[in-house]
């Protein structure tokens, strides 16, 4: 059995002392956790760098020396509420292309008013004449399409991957340009077998878990 890095020794004991300790602790500096855990400084150093990245532990902003981050909030998302466009959001936004037949509405999940990801969907324009003036983003999506243009949605097939936040994004989302995130993307049909939509959703994965539990890839039959 190959042996385990000292390093990833240093930062298992360190993140046990990070979860005993208060949001915004100061950290012990790196030479008392060396002395402490019979550690090289180097090593201690790249424990905490790991858990820097990780924002377990925070640094810079005025601060001197390495605190500990404050905990978020992390949400569990659906993926039936993502695809059937009922996750809370705001900022809807409906773009038209018309050169290029394209219709894209866009807006950002949110909970308890903290951004946790960004939805896109692209549609024809042509098969939804007027849906630019006829919109308003406070229905669901699929909702709408089916009471105003008689869509009747069939199954969905989606897959998940992860993708760098682009400048836009990483300001509706408040992270960093080419922060990785959480990418869930799908091609709707209708029942004829027809493309209907293709939509994605990249989220925070500091924020939102994503759960597959009760997934229901095929709409609700209708009366």
């Amino acid at each position: 059995m190959p042996a385990i890095p000292r390093y990833y020794q240093a930062k298992t004991r360190l993140l046990d002392l990070v979860n005993e300790l208060p949001d915004n602790t100061p950290f012990p500096p790196e030479r008392e956790l060396s002395d402490v855990f019979g550690m090289s400084r180097t090593t201690i150093r790249k424990a905490l760098d790991e858990l820097v990245l990780e924002g377990r532990l925070i640094r810079g902003a005025g601060r001197q020396g390495t605190a500990v981050a404050p905990r978020k909030q992390v949400h569990r998302i659906g993926l039936d509420a993502l695809v059937q466009d009922l996750a809370a959001r705001e900022q809807v936004v409906v773009r038209t292309s018309g050169a290029q037949d394209v219709i894209n509405v866009e807006s950002v999940l949110v909970r308890r008013d903290e951004p946790v990801g960004v939805r896109s969907t692209c549609l024809r324009a042509s098969r939804f004449p007027g849906f630019a003036e006829r919109y308003d983003g406070t229905t669901p999506l699929r909702q709408f399409l089916s009471d105003a243009y008689e869509i009747r949605f069939g199954d969905v097939h989606p897959w998940c991957t992860t993708a760098l936040a682009t400048p836009r994004v990483a300001r509706l989302l408040d992270v960093r340009p080419a922060t990785p995130l959480l990418s869930v993307a799908w091609l709707g049909h209708d029942l004829r077998g027809a493309p209907v939509e293709r939509s994605w959703v990249v989220l925070r994965g500091d924020r939102a878990h994503l759960t597959m539990q009760g997934l229901r890839l095929s709409a609700p039959a209708r009366p």
